[in-house]
């Protein structure tokens, strides 16, 4: 079973997003529209055009390689404790929806395993007040632990189909759109900005941020590979 990680980013502005999702290096997928798009990398970023600025937001989704991939994950999320509701969507198909304790959708795709390659990753990024709770239901779906904080702020894992999943302690539960880059932040700061974008570089505890403002929201990290492992323990 090969799992990919999914970054869907809802936006009353599409163009504006595939315009920044070709600058950081993202490959457009043949068969999106004005209304829905999936550009590659290692993982996937999907942009679902919406019409209000009220709607816009980002979600976790899993991409399984098949129904009977579904099948198994389903019950497997329920034998870990997850809350689990199964619908059917005309445009997409068979959906799990999972309400807890590691909200998110698993659904079908044919863009699994796509992008796996590419030095910039999709990583989302999920606040919760309990990590250890949503990190049980990431190794359940078969998500692989990666790098943990020794302090249990911070857990991520990759999927063996490409993209990231990354999880922070927090009182208040939200979901963040971000990527971790494996090559030269600076020539990925030069490439933006020939684009016509503002990046700018910051230096963190653990490394390099690129910040660049995207079409809604808060600026976009991108957060240079960790090399500096004081304080963290890598599994894989």
């Amino acid at each position: 079973m090969t799992i990919t990680v999914q970054q869907i980013q809802y936006t009353t502005d599409p163009s504006a997003w595939h315009a920044l999702a070709r600058a950081l290096g993202l490959e457009r997928l043949p068969g999106g529209d004005g209304s829905w798009s999936e550009s590659v990398g290692d993982g996937v970023l999907a942009v679902h055009r919406v019409d209000s600025s009220a709607d816009e937001r980002t979600e976790i989704t899993l991409l399984a390689d098949g129904v009977e991939a579904l099948d198994l994950l389903e019950r497997t999320l329920v034998g870990a404790g997850a809350t689990v509701r199964r619908t059917v969507l005309d445009d997409i198909g068979p959906l799990l929806v999972v309400d807890g304790p590691l909200p998110m959708t698993v659904t079908t795709s044919s863009s699994t395993n796509v992008g796996s390659a590419s030095p910039l990753m999709i990583m989302r990024i999920r606040y919760a007040a309990d990590v250890a709770a949503a990190a049980a239901i990431a190794e359940a779906v078969g998500l692989q632990r990666r790098l943990a904080s020794d302090s249990g702020v911070w857990t991520d894992f990759t999927a063996t189909g490409g993209g990231a999943l990354a999880l922070h302690r927090a009182d208040d539960d939200s979901v963040e759109l971000s990527f971790e880059y494996s090559g030269d932040l600076d020539a990925l700061a030069a490439r933006l900005t020939d684009a016509g974008y503002e990046p700018h570089i910051v230096d963190e505890a653990y490394n390099r941020t690129l910040r660049v403002a995207r079409p809604d929201g808060p600026d976009l990290w991108v957060n240079g590979a960790q090399q500096d492992l004081y304080g963290y323990t890598r599994s894989n």
